[in-house]
């Protein structure tokens, strides 16, 4: 029988390394998970910070708000007590807002309650005298004049003493030539009272405008 060759094992190609490892470049796989976890850190850090901003702009807008609010309750305060003051004021200045017209009128208010006391009777009593502007129309023209209204109480039998006191008014100083239509404005209208037996008077002047 014939022998079996024995196999030959295969010779690989060989070739000297002459390669310096130190030298070479690294080559190695570049790894990208850091960058990813660098982003996600970076991203979460700008929502961080727009959280805090945005948290710090809502506390100074509230404390804006809280100092705002206060400001409005200190002057609706104020507001308040002034407007109680302004009401009281015009409460209390009637009376000199009176007294501020009543001294103002052309007539000389003093003068003529002198003259009414100078010439008034014993038996005449005067309940109210009043001066007031009142607008007549005169020559086709509506005039602003001055008006008194003297009403009184006459403790007589007779009328007659009205009449006298009436001439009497129209020799005033303060009413000397102002009185329109003295002969129409000179007759006192007067009611008697029977139950009291005094009569109840009213004498009405309309005066010309000052120049």
């Amino acid at each position: 029988m014939f022998e079996r060759k024995k196999k030959v094992d295969p010779i690989l190609n060989w070739h000297p390394n002459f390669r310096v490892v130190e030298l070479l470049p690294d080559i190695k796989t570049v790894r990208t998970g850091f960058l990813v976890n660098f982003a996600a850190i970076f991203f979460a850090l700008v929502a961080l910070g727009w959280t805090v901003a945005t948290e710090v702009e809502i506390h100074n807008v509230n404390r804006d708000i809280d100092r705002a609010n206060g400001q409005i309750e200190d002057s609706a305060k104020a507001n308040t007590k002034n407007m109680a003051g302004s009401k009281q004021f015009v409460t209390k200045s009637r009376s000199l807002q009176f007294a501020a017209k009543f001294f103002s009128e052309k007539v000389p208010p003093l003068d003529l309650l002198n003259d009414l006391l100078d010439a008034r009777p014993d038996n005449i009593i005067f309940d109210s005298v009043e001066i007031s502007p009142n607008l007549l129309e005169q020559g086709g023209k509506k005039v602003y004049m001055q008006r008194i209204i003297l009403a009184g109480t006459l403790t007589d039998d007779t009328s007659k003493p009205l009449d006298a006191f009436a001439k009497k008014i129209l020799a005033f100083p303060s009413l000397k030539g102002r009185i329109v239509d003295p002969e129409k404005n000179m007759k006192p209208e007067f009611k008697h009272d029977d139950a009291a037996g005094v009569f109840k008077f009213t004498i009405t002047l309309n005066l010309k405008p000052t120049a």
